[in-house]
């Protein structure tokens, strides 16, 4: 396990500002002194080697990423599209794409030196991460709500991570802060209020779905992702551009963020992602009043729209995925959920092939 040798820094998303190689939990130091909290992006000397480079080589692993990429021509002629692909990512080993980010992020931990990993989670991440701290020999600490599941409660648990709970979202970041500023845990989510994507380095580790979905189906002409604070969907969408720049596709798919509730939309018209936008929903992987500037860019420079699916889309989505053999949350059902407005806006027609993020198993709710 090593840093990867190429890495020569990362770039700021807003102020295009170049950072040495390290680690910068609070995003770019400038935006964030400036009060616009933006997320840094990994920058690579260029290579003969077409692989997708990653910051950390050999990482800790348990047999993360080759996730089944399924064609779905049942649904796909119920929507009225031309192709339809279920990009499975229930198939990680704790059931969540959450495995891809917490590769990279724990082992760079381990090789900063850190000996806990602190993490604010509605349950995914903090599943993923105490399973991934395990195996590196990190202790980890998860700031859960009061309403975070109870199967993804006792897997953290039994993962051995130490739990304290919180009455809202929010609520969690400052102890996390504490636990990252000021007692030396490497940052395994976002603290800030705004918030900032997670630490550059984990959010590399969502870069190969992009060449796993090219090698299934080619460039579809859409993906449509479930959405939060964005670290998947800024994740996938640095897959394909590096495809882009190396030559290897000719064109960006256009991505599409589903949200249980207007706050993309809102940022968007605004021009400012630094709001809250208050919901309630059962949807909670993708639940939360907060959006980030990373979602705003993938948006803005692949062309695609925020989707709002209700609660009860959402459940009527799982059901017919349930009803073909898939186990889906909610959260990923809403993928597929969105569909259906989006032909309705004229952006999706019998000409697009689409493909959807199932982002979790359906044994979580």
């Amino acid at each position: 396990m090593q840093m990867n040798p190429r890495l020569s820094g990362l770039r700021c998303i807003r102020c295009d500002s170049l950072w040495p190689p390290a680690d910068y939990p609070e995003g770019c130091p400038s935006c964030l002194e400036a009060g616009h909290p933006a997320s840094l992006e990994c920058r690579y000397e260029l290579s003969a080697d077409p692989a997708m480079p990653l910051p950390v080589l050999d990482p800790v692993t348990l047999g993360e990423g080759a996730t089944p990429c399924l064609a779905a021509p049942a649904l796909a002629q119920a929507e009225g599209v031309g192709r339809l692909w279920l990009k499975c990512e229930s198939a990680n080993p704790t059931g969540s794409h959450k495995d891809r980010m917490a590769a990279q992020l724990v082992s760079r931990a381990r090789l900063a030196g850190a000996t806990s990993v602190a993490a604010a989670s509605s349950g995914n991440a903090g599943v993923s991460l105490a399973a991934y701290c395990a195996a590196a020999r990190l202790e980890a600490d998860i700031a859960i709500t009061r309403d975070c599941p109870p199967l993804q409660r006792e897997a953290m648990e039994r993962f051995g991570a130490r739990l304290r709970a919180f009455e809202d979202s929010l609520s969690r970041w400052p102890y996390i802060a504490d636990l990252c500023r000021n007692h030396g845990a490497f940052a395994g989510t976002n603290y800030l209020n705004p918030p900032v994507g997670t630490h550059a380095y984990g959010v590399e580790g969502y870069k190969p779905i992009a060449q796993e979905i090219f090698d299934a189906c080619g460039v579809p002409t859409d993906i449509v992702v479930p959405v939060a604070r964005g670290d998947l969907f800024w994740g996938i969408f640095l897959g394909w551009r590096h495809l882009l720049q190396t030559g290897r596709i000719d064109r960006l798919p256009r991505m599409h963020a589903v949200e249980p509730y207007a706050r993309l939309s809102r940022a968007r018209a605004s021009g400012d992602a630094r709001k809250n936008w208050e919901g309630v929903t059962e949807q909670y992987s993708i639940a939360g009043s907060t959006c980030t500037l990373q979602s705003l860019e993938v948006l803005s420079r692949s062309g695609g729209s925020p989707v709002e699916i209700s609660d009860a889309a959402a459940a009527q989505a799982r059901q017919r995925l349930e009803r073909m053999g898939f186990a889906a949350e909610l959260s990923s059902a809403a993928a597929l959920a969105a569909v259906s407005p989006l032909s309705r806006s004229g952006l999706l027609d019998a000409e697009s092939s689409v493909v959807l993020l199932l982002t979790s198993d359906g044994r979580r709710g």
